[in-house]
């Protein structure tokens, strides 16, 4: 009998661990597809606005990502970038070439001396020769580029047929003084049938440039240059916040003004819009999770509004550390009734979705649970931790998010499943409940051994 209670036990034990089953698309609410084009092994994507407003948790643990076949893949969360990359294109700049005159008489001495057994010296004095053996230098006019060069590409040749010269590359806002780039560097132009080889492309420091000049410095002749191609560099521009206004609440309290922001956003950024013009208020900004959890400051400051006869300007947006936090209260310092109106915006950058390719796609990324399992997003770079980061860029494709989400588990998954008894909990009472029936049987029939004469 005891082995039977035994034997019961563990078959309990082993179903338990069984209940555990994988998540389904069911378990969540929304839905979006997520196309990865190409054959690369992870995927990224920008996380849509709707993601934050459906998420339950502030580290969007109700999310994940499943192929075709409904089976979750391996995700993690990337941080958006704050810049974006610049851009590079390519101009032509126009080169002259300066050629040296006749050398004048600029007053210099020469003596020359020849003993009587054939031996002569010559002494000559005067200024330093400005051009190069060669006679000739190259001067590119780069001041119709208004952005920063990167590098420049020569078109040339060399009159003696070398297919490897030397030259340097100097810089100069006037044209009068000269700060040395390049020192010394290789242009390279051989052929072999129908193939090249070239090396025509120097790199300059990023910077913006009024002049440059090319001289040859090996002792050849100078070099026929027929054209020149600049890479310019664009500006670093901040990418912008994507913003969202956050919903008024209504309060009998006339000091302060109360906002749900309706969505698990890292917000980081804040701006004001006054209802009037001309207007100048100090403001504090507090944020907390729920109705129950102190305020924390967030920001504090002034926002203004002022119209002139060419434009209308507002105070730039408050900047703070990255918050979930669900509900605002924003507090005006004087005359808080004037300013009942004010809308509060808010700011946050969108983490990026970065996912294993495994199986076959389209993707689906389902958010919005309260009952499925939590998901713990792995680190940016945990996914091919161990290969370099430059190699594991090249290995991610941009994926193309869909313009529009599906239900998949509706209401349903937004509602927390019943609490139930834990299974090792019934199995522990079973077990006890039968130990204590095999030691009552037990006793039984010893009292009714000692009962028989």
């Amino acid at each position: 009998m005891t082995r039977n209670l035994l034997t019961t036990a563990c078959l309990l034990l082993a179903a338990s661990r069984a209940l555990g089953a994988p998540p389904t698309l069911d378990d969540y609410a929304q839905g979006i597809q997520i196309t990865a084009p190409g054959t690369l092994p992870l995927v990224e994507a920008l996380l849509p606005d709707e993601v934050y407003q459906r998420a339950t948790r502030a580290d969007l643990g109700d999310l994940r990502v499943f192929n075709a076949d409904g089976q979750p893949v391996p995700h993690a969360f990337c941080a958006a970038p704050v810049t974006a990359e610049p851009t590079i294109t390519e101009q032509a700049l126009p080169v002259f070439e300066l050629r040296e005159g006749a050398a004048p008489d600029a007053g210099g001495s020469r003596i020359e001396v020849q003993t009587a057994d054939g031996t002569q010296v010559n002494v000559e004095s005067g200024s330093p020769r400005p051009f190069p053996a060669s006679g000739r230098i190259h001067i590119i006019d780069a001041r119709d580029s208004d952005e920063s060069l990167r590098s420049v590409q020569f078109d040339w040749l060399s009159p003696d047929g070398a297919s490897q010269v030397r030259v340097s590359i100097e810089a100069s806002e006037d044209l009068d003084r000269w700060q040395v780039l390049v020192p010394s560097t290789t242009l390279l132009l051989a052929t072999l049938d129908a193939q090249e080889l070239r090396r025509e492309r120097i790199d300059l420091p990023v910077r913006e440039y009024s002049y440059l000049r090319i001289q040859r410095t090996d002792g050849g002749p100078p070099l026929a240059i027929n054209r020149v191609i600049v890479e310019r560099v664009g500006a670093v521009e901040e990418i912008e916040p994507r913003w969202f206004t956050a919903t008024t609440l209504v309060t009998d309290d006339i000091q302060v003004l109360f906002f749900d922001t309706t969505r698990r956003a890292p917000v980081s950024y804040a701006r004001l819009r006054l209802p009037q013009d001309n207007s100048s208020v100090r403001v504090t900004l507090h944020s907390r999770d729920d109705g129950k959890a102190p305020w924390v400051e967030r920001w504090s400051g002034e926002a203004y509004r002022i119209l002139t006869d060419t434009e209308r300007r507002e105070s730039p947006p408050a900047h703070f550390a990255a918050t979930s936090d669900r509900y605002w209260r924003l507090r005006i310092a004087k005359d808080p009734q004037l300013y009942r109106d004010t809308q509060l915006e808010l700011g946050y950058r969108p983490a990026r979705l970065r996912f294993f390719a495994q199986g076959s796609g389209p993707f689906t990324l389902a958010y919005g649970s309260r009952r499925a399992e939590i998901s713990a997003a792995s680190d940016c770079n945990a996914l091919l931790a161990d290969v370099g980061a430059d190699e594991r860029a090249r290995l991610v494709s941009e994926g193309i998010v869909a313009a529009a989400s599906r239900s998949l588990g509706g209401d349903t998954a937004m509602r927390p499943l019943p609490r139930q008894t834990p299974v090792r909990l019934v199995v522990l009472w079973t077990v006890l409940i039968g130990g204590v029936g095999v030691l009552v049987a037990m006793a039984l029939v010893l009292l009714k051994r000692v009962r028989t004469p």
